[in-house]
């Protein structure tokens, strides 16, 4: 077992449970509200949460402590995938992370949308949903010794080095990363300063704007500690549609790494990148451990912990929730954890572009479940 891996996961996951319980962070609650009453109290946080972040890890990676590796820019998936997941987080109840810190209060319903998530989210990297995402992540006709073919995805070479060239909104215009930091945080700032940084007495738990920062600490320090100890040569950070689908690979397969590689080795196989794929245990699996851990304890701690379940309709509509966010959180390249707070701290265009439609499906659903009626 790699101690390091274990538990650095296990700690940056506790404390992202712990904040997220303790400040009531979801997500979908922060786009959910911004229509349905109009606040903007947890958006605000998240985007708070976001800046500290974006700051936080392009300086590390600017002085290559670590190395952030941008998603790459599939059109067509970032765009359905993303609006799938936002209206699929809406009928599941909450988005990845406040399914999984909901796990932790001992909400039944999160459980049903977790195993759903998980289950989907398996089949789609590596079960009988992969051809319909290798479909619309590459398009019709793909050859995967001709990475020309691809119809819907975009990554450029390099012609002097033969090497990838990421599809970053700094990038595409061809400016200073700094340019476009300063760009985004500035108006962001206004944005912020803008709400009430008065704790109101009947709240309990932490205020968002506490809550904003100390999520944006974690993501730099599961930015760091993903790299560090997590056994990869880049900065993998919080997210959660890959490490569900290792985590349904851990449970299913009981070979070790080490058997992996030896049958590797012997068949000439690079393995590189894909033992998390075949039953191993990964940083970020220990982080998913960590994160209900620490809801847990900060549930407990404040005397809201308790087994509660809903309806048996409601316990399907969770499910059906979970199982529609692990296929389209995986067909996007993400989730809104994994595009919506990782991926925008890299600054990719595909992380922006699902960003987007996620709120649109977030948006679209809560008219017709709430508005409409």
């Amino acid at each position: 077992m790699n101690l390091p891996l274990m538990v650095s996961g296990l700690l940056v996951g506790f404390m992202f449970g712990f904040v997220l319980q303790h400040g009531r962070f979801c997500m979908n609650t922060a786009f959910r509200e911004v229509l349905l009453s109009r606040d903007f109290t947890v958006f605000r946080a998240y985007i708070l949460a976001l800046m500290v972040l974006i700051i936080g890890a392009n300086a590390l990676d600017t002085m290559e402590i670590i190395h952030l590796r941008p998603a790459p820019f599939t059109w067509v998936a970032n765009i359905l995938g993303g609006y799938i997941f936002g209206m699929a987080m809406v009928i599941g109840g909450g988005c990845a992370s406040g399914t999984m810190y909901r796990i932790g209060e001992g909400m039944i319903g999160s459980w049903f949308a977790a195993i759903g998530f998980m289950l989907t989210a398996s089949a789609t990297l590596s079960g009988f949903l992969k051809p319909v995402a290798d479909f619309f992540w590459f398009g019709p006709g793909y050859d995967a010794s001709d990475p020309a073919t691809a119809k819907f995805m975009y990554y450029p070479m390099n012609t002097e080095t033969g090497e990838p060239i990421p599809v970053t909104i700094y990038n595409i215009f061809g400016v200073n990363r700094w340019m476009v930091i300063v760009l985004i945080v500035v108006p962001a700032i206004i944005f912020i300063s803008k709400g009430r940084f008065k704790k109101p007495e009947s709240q309990k738990g932490f205020i968002w704007w506490s809550t904003g920062i100390m999520i944006g600490l974690i993501g730099i320090a599961a930015f760091y500690s993903s790299e560090i100890w997590g056994g990869i040569p880049y900065a993998r950070g919080l997210s959660f549609s890959g490490p569900l689908d290792e985590l349904a690979a851990w449970f299913t397969s009981s070979h070790t790494a080490h058997e992996f590689q030896a049958i590797a080795m012997e068949e000439e196989i690079d393995l590189s990148g894909k033992l998390a794929k075949v039953g191993t245990a990964t940083w970020s699996m220990f982080m998913l451990a960590g994160l209900v851990l620490g809801s847990l304890t900060s549930a407990i701690g404040s005397k809201e912990f308790g087994w509660r379940s809903p309806k048996a309709q409601t316990l399907a509509t969770q499910f059906g929730g979970g199982l529609l966010m692990g296929f389209s959180g995986t067909l996007a390249g993400g989730c809104n954890v994994g595009h919506g707070f990782t991926g925008m701290a890299t600054l990719a265009l595909g992380s922006l572009l699902s960003l987007i439609f996620i709120i649109l499906g977030c948006w679209t659903m809560v008219y017709f479940l709430f508005i409409r009626e």
